[in-house]
């Protein structure tokens, strides 16, 4: 949470302990426990957010955990999309370890997207209004991953350079899609 350079600095500190405490081989919310649990006696650090998802391919399913950061939107093959319902802990470094996983089915077309709040959020404005505006969103369907994260990106307003209220963002934004594939 923040900008500047001392949130660069717990961002990296919050990645390079993620990336440890995940090749454990822990289940989401796990790795969230641990990790808030770690970083909560760290003082000075400023909390965190973070959504972890472990997908499985193989049975076409996500399991999920959140640490205050908003929910992932599923867009269906029809182009629908929608948040997914998931329990949110409080943020990373709270010491507060209150984290579930749940569990999501995926067809073979469905995507995952998983954003920072930067692609919805606006000032003011409450963020189940800002995830409606996401999941009131209507994609082509059919379209590969990069298709659709450009089309959402266009359709948010501020949410990309030269889309639609283009420059209205309050703050960056990262996005990534996940698509399941079945293997052979």
């Amino acid at each position: 949470m923040g900008h500047g350079l001392d949130a660069a600095v717990d961002m990296n500190a919050y990645r390079s302990l993620l990336r440890y405490i995940a090749s454990t081989d822990l289940a989401p919310h796990g790795v969230l426990r641990r990790l808030d649990a770690t970083m909560s006696t760290e003082s000075g650090r400023r909390p965190a957010t973070c959504l972890l998802a472990l997908l499985d391919s193989a049975h076409g399913t996500a399991l999920l955990a959140g640490a205050g950061h908003p929910p992932p939107v599923v867009v269906r093959a029809d182009g629908t999309a929608a948040p997914v319902a998931l329990p949110v802990g409080p943020p990373l470094g709270t010491g507060g370890s209150a984290y579930r996983a749940a569990g999501l089915p995926l067809a073979p077309d469905d995507t995952l997207v998983m954003f920072t709040y930067g692609l919805i959020g606006r000032r003011g404005e409450d963020v189940d209004t800002s995830l409606g505006r996401l999941a009131a969103l209507r994609v082509r369907p059919g379209q590969d991953v990069g298709a659709l994260l450009d089309e959402l990106l266009d359709g948010i307003p501020g949410g990309a350079p030269g889309g639609a209220g283009a420059g209205r963002a309050d703050d960056g934004i990262a996005v990534i899609a996940a698509r399941p594939r079945p293997r052979p």
